[in-house]
């Protein structure tokens, strides 16, 4: 599936809902590197449990399979790890939701997305260096190869526009010297 066509898929219902979301994961470093298929849409969102009507009344159950606004409260009360899909009945195409709670990567990276037009929508999108950094910490849980392939593709393709010695210092912070090293 075309990336396009899935960021069409869920993003008018992210916009329409109100809250406070970005891009990552897969597509957005698509958006920073090197085209490659993918299947989901990595959403970093910060919810709280009082949105989270507002969130799954925007993907009625004729198109889309949310979980119910119970378990999306649920999720979003969480500090950490809370998470849930959203997927696209007709497509089968998933959005992979993952909650920033009190993650200060993921606030550092809400608080500094980006706009960009994807398909006639104006959609915040993860830095790259918040995708690069999140890349790494999956690898580090034992995520595919395909990780480090995109963080390379990113480096290649955006250059000196990105301050490589601070990601370093970042990633080396984050205990990811292992992954950091197999980027090479």
């Amino acid at each position: 599936m075309r990336p396009t066509d899935i960021v069409a898929a869920f993003a008018p219902g992210l916009i329409a809902s109100g809250i406070e979301w970005m891009i990552a994961g897969g597509v957005a470093a698509i958006v920073y590197g090197e085209p490659r298929v993918t299947q989901d849409i990595d959403i970093v969102a910060a919810l709280h449990p009082d949105e989270a009507l507002a969130l799954t009344e925007q993907f009625p159950e004729s198109l889309f399979y949310c979980p119910p606004v119970e378990v999306v409260a649920e999720e979003a009360g969480r500090e950490a790890f809370g998470h849930f899909n959203i997927l696209h009945l007709e497509t089968d195409a998933r959005a992979d939701v993952y909650l920033a709670g009190q993650n200060p990567l993921a606030r550092r990276g809400l608080d500094s997305r980006r706009l960009v037009d994807i398909v006639g929508l104006t959609v915040p999108i993860a830095p790259p260096e918040y995708v690069i950094l999140h890349k790494l910490l999956f690898r580090q849980q034992g995520a595919s190869i395909r990780h480090v392939h995109d963080v390379v593709s990113m480096l290649r393709v955006l250059g000196d526009s990105v301050d490589h010695s601070r990601l370093r210092d970042d990633a080396f912070a984050l205990g990811l010297e292992k992954q950091w090293h197999e980027m090479k």
